[in-house]
């Protein structure tokens, strides 16, 4: 795992956290964040998406062309994108939710913090121990191997927890 503290200028740190915090941002509520219906680990929080860029949807936000230039300050050039998603969790007492993987292929998980939260990023082994935790910190990007997995976790003292979700496939 690679973590990249104060990775923007603070100018463009608080206009990201300003649109996805604002009334005007588009959010689509799910009922489970993890996207999953099955598995060992039932919880999976309700929480809010927005889909900046979905390969597989061919789903892009209005937004996506203010977001994609910090993609570029950490991804190789040649990368495939996948999938940007933005992550909103509501302050909750449940804990982490359903331990995952984002996709089933080989690929690159960045995430960034687009602000200061309680709400960790669990990181776990093959037979499902904790091996690691993440605390959001605004302007924090952490990037690992995606099909390590984790788990994001709601706030238990913070309002909330705001994340931007980057997949990539990196070159050979």
């Amino acid at each position: 795992m690679k973590v990249i503290n104060n990775l923007l200028p603070e100018l463009y740190v608080d206009k990201i956290h300003n649109m996805m915090s604002g009334i005007k941002f588009n959010w689509h509520f799910l009922n489970d964040i993890t996207y999953a219906h099955e598995g060992p680990h039932h919880r999976g929080s309700a929480g809010f998406a927005h889909l900046f860029f979905d390969e597989e949807e061919g789903i892009e936000s209005e937004c996506l062309d203010f977001i994609y230039p910090m993609l570029l300050m950490f991804a190789p050039k040649d990368h495939k994108l996948i999938r940007i998603k933005g992550g909103l969790l509501l302050k909750t007492g449940t804990g982490y939710n359903r331990p995952h993987v984002d996709f089933n292929i080989p690929h690159t998980t960045a995430l960034y913090y687009v602000n200061d939260s309680d709400g960790d990023t669990v990181f776990f082994d093959r037979n499902g121990s904790i091996t690691d935790r993440v605390r959001p910190e605004k302007n924090k990007l952490i990037i690992f191997d995606g099909l390590k997995m984790h788990a994001s976790s709601c706030p238990t003292l913070a309002t909330n927890r705001i994340v931007i979700n980057f997949n990539y496939v990196c070159p050979d």
